[in-house]
């Protein structure tokens, strides 16, 4: 059982903060659509593959968000990959299959 980041009361393992905090939590979307910790600036995407993985991510790893949504910091939708050269060749890939437009933002365009 994880706890909450702000409080320390038990709270599922797939959020970060309880009900209460989240209200209140210190956080922001920075100008590029990522939600960042307003203390450290630290991008919440990568606190939460850090938690995942149980470990602190290495310099370089790059954090990628399966269905393209930056606010989307759940667990089952982040992938973390060595550098920016393997994160790269997803993006190409899906822009291949799918169309670029696809590839960067996502398959549903109303998610924000």
């Amino acid at each position: 059982m994880a706890l909450c980041r702000k409080c320390h009361k038990p709270i599922n393992s797939k959020f970060l903060f309880c009900y209460r905090c989240n209200k209140s939590a210190k956080t922001y979307k920075d100008s590029r659509g990522y939600v960042r910790f307003k203390d450290d600036d630290e991008p919440l995407h990568r606190y939460v593959a850090e938690k995942k993985l149980g470990r602190d991510l290495e310099s370089g790893e790059v954090v990628h968000h399966k269905n393209r949504r930056k606010a989307d910091n759940r667990f089952s939708n982040l992938w973390v990959f060595k550098n920016q050269k393997a994160h790269d060749r997803i993006h190409k890939k899906d822009a291949r299959r799918y169309g670029k437009r696809v590839s960067y933002q996502g398959f549903d365009s109303d998610f924000d």
